[in-house]
């Protein structure tokens, strides 16, 4: 008699287990779903790209390994990481094994910058084109050219040069075009104290190729956002306060 238990027991037991395995069967696989074919990233810079439903399993294919790189699958199975190697565009096709789909989407990789949002500006201020509100963009360029870029909405107001020198204070010098002459290869140079989140001086620094040496970063570091900049005027110690949202894995 116990023996028969034993085995209804064990039999109920499959059962279920039948069951358990029919249900998950029944759970529908949608396929991989991006939510827009098109995407602009920074060189230079780690992006991920997330992504909706999919079965689990995936390849991914690139169209130009030059600009893309190597993208992978991330742990969680629903984005893409990538780390564009240069300017340019490419597709990039990832395919679903699980539901025998593919998407192809394109992307377009432009120069590496940084943008940092004026918040504050205290006891007035001498630098021209610059105003509360206003988006230093600190650009990249090819040759790694130092480019500055002044924004103020979606309208550029001025394009100049930009450096850092790493001393005793580190002092961030801005190269703006001279108002008042007609030859466009006439800089004025202002210069600031610069000081703020630690994390602005790694970025700048990998970003940028510095390569100060006291400035050390592990790749894959977190930099908590947001990132405050402050640069002070060395002539009348104006204080302006920038902030960046800009996650970056450099």
């Amino acid at each position: 008699m116990k023996n028969l238990l034993y085995i209804l027991s064990a039999l109920c037991l499959i059962a279920l287990s039948s069951c358990s395995d029919d249900d998950d069967d029944k759970v529908p696989v949608f396929p991989a779903k991006f939510p827009t074919q098109d995407y602009t990233i920074r060189a230079g810079i780690a992006t991920t790209i997330s992504f909706e439903n999919g079965g689990g399993n995936y390849e991914i294919e690139v169209g130009d390994s030059k600009v893309l790189g190597r993208p992978y699958m991330n742990i969680n199975g629903r984005s893409v990481y990538v780390m564009p190697l240069s300017t340019g565009t490419s597709t990039m096709t990832v395919k679903d094994i699980r539901t025998n789909t593919e998407t192809t989407i394109n992307i377009t990789v432009v120069e590496m910058y940084m943008e940092f949002i004026i918040k504050e500006i205290k006891e007035g201020n001498i630098t021209p084109h610059i105003q509360e509100g206003d988006e230093l963009r600190f650009v990249r360029a090819s040759g790694n050219k130092r480019k500055l870029e002044i924004w103020r909405g979606n309208s550029l107001i001025t394009t100049g040069k930009f450096d850092i020198l790493m001393n005793s204070v580190a002092t961030m010098q801005f190269f703006l075009p001279d108002g008042d002459s007609t030859d466009e290869k006439d800089f004025i140079t202002y210069e600031y104290d610069l000081t703020g989140s630690p994390s602005i001086f790694v970025l700048f620094n990998k970003g940028f190729d510095f390569n100060w040496e006291k400035i050390v970063d592990c790749r894959g570091a977190v930099h908590p956002t947001p990132m405050i900049m402050r640069l002070t005027d060395k002539n009348t110690r104006t204080d302006i306060v920038c902030s960046c949202e800009l996650n970056v894995d450099i």
